[in-house]
């Protein structure tokens, strides 16, 4: 008998993630930035479905045998043993690629509200390679705290925080581009009947945690609350200090229109 909550947990895990291109907004042109998301959807997508179906077709590997390993299985009864040790390879690096991918995107994240001052100012600062030294050191350790935990919780964990996370997006998206955007009414209908089933889906998986994850969704909660009154109140006791400039950290103020100053 299968269990509901691990498959759409990693059905949801497969596919969440899309809005960390945004973390790279900041050091890349639009026209970058636009290429390397089309680019990733369609090198995700084929990634996805071209093994899926060559094994599939090609081999007689029942749905009951569909593990960790399955895919080497299939690439040796296909082409060998060398065909099953190259995918064993090639998942091993990409494997490495995907968790450097995703640190230095969280790091990105962390520097941007660390310059927004939404967290303390020492994760904004860089390194003589132009890095975030500090934010990167954060994202490590939050890695090392979770690694004892089995992997289908981390999974679990994971897609609760991107639930809330992908959740509020949607709601500023509604707020600003529908609500209060200057399109036509049927446009606004037609986004907002395309936010209904994203929304849906991210409630059910809200609703199919477990005890443990629901837990660990009110504690960062309750710490991003603590976290963004910390910075309220630092701003308003350092009046003048923070800056927030549109053309990235990189500006230091001077002859500069575009900076906004807290204060």
């Amino acid at each position: 008998m299968y269990s509901v909550r691990p498959f759409i947990n990693n059905i949801f895990w497969n596919f969440n993630g899309f809005d960390q291109g945004s973390h790279y907004s900041n050091v890349v042109s639009k026209k970058t930035l636009k290429h390397g998301i089309v680019g990733s959807f369609l090198l995700v997508s084929t990634g996805y479905l071209l093994p899926i179906l060559v094994a599939t077709g090609a081999t007689d590997i029942e749905q009951d045998d569909w593990r960790a390993g399955a895919f080497a299985v299939a690439g040796t009864e296909i082409g060998g043993r060398w065909l099953g040790n190259w995918i064993v390879v090639s998942a091993g690096i990409s494997l490495l690629a995907q968790f450097f991918a995703e640190l230095s995107a969280d790091s990105m994240q962390i520097q941007g509200m660390a310059d927004r001052g939404q967290l303390p100012s020492l994760f904004a600062r860089r390194s003589r390679h132009d890095t975030p030294t500090y934010a990167l050191l954060l994202s490590i350790s939050v890695i090392a705290l979770l690694l004892w935990l089995p992997f289908s919780f981390i999974i679990e964990l994971s897609n609760f925080s991107f639930c809330l996370s992908v959740m509020l997006e949607f709601l500023t998206f509604a707020e600003l581009k529908i609500r209060n955007g200057d399109w036509s009414k049927c446009r606004k209908a037609i986004y907002a009947i395309l936010l209904i089933p994203p929304m849906l889906f991210n409630i059910l998986v809200l609703c199919i945690a477990s005890y443990a994850a629901y837990i660990y969704g009110a504690s960062v909660l309750v710490l991003g609350v603590i976290l963004t009154h910390a910075a309220k109140m630092n701003t308003s006791s350092n009046c003048c200090r923070s800056r927030i400039c549109s053309r990235g950290a990189g500006c230091d103020g001077s002859e500069c229109d575009d900076c906004c100053y807290c204060c």
